[in-house]
């Protein structure tokens, strides 16, 4: 069984794995669990005319959004300007 050398920085490692298949190396490494953990969101509530989300209902259907998410991004882009 071969095993992974350690290696001092990134770009090392990237050399050495451009020339080497991790299929060799597949014994010595350990299986683990990963978890990914959602940043937790605060809802508000935003009182809207009719007319305007029904409006920004049809923005986001031609974008594949739902108008939440449109509304989200609108804010990000704004907030990041």
């Amino acid at each position: 069984m071969k095993r992974i050398p350690r290696f001092k920085t990134d770009k090392e490692a990237a050399k050495f794995w451009d020339t080497h298949s991790f299929t060799d190396y597949s014994e010595d490494v350990a299986s683990t669990k990963i978890r990914f953990v959602k940043k937790t969101k605060k809802s508000i509530t935003v009182r809207l005319d009719p007319e305007d989300i029904v409006r920004v209902g049809e923005i986001a259907k031609k974008r594949g959004l739902n108008y939440t998410a449109l509304i989200r991004m609108w804010i990000k882009e704004h907030l990041a300007a």
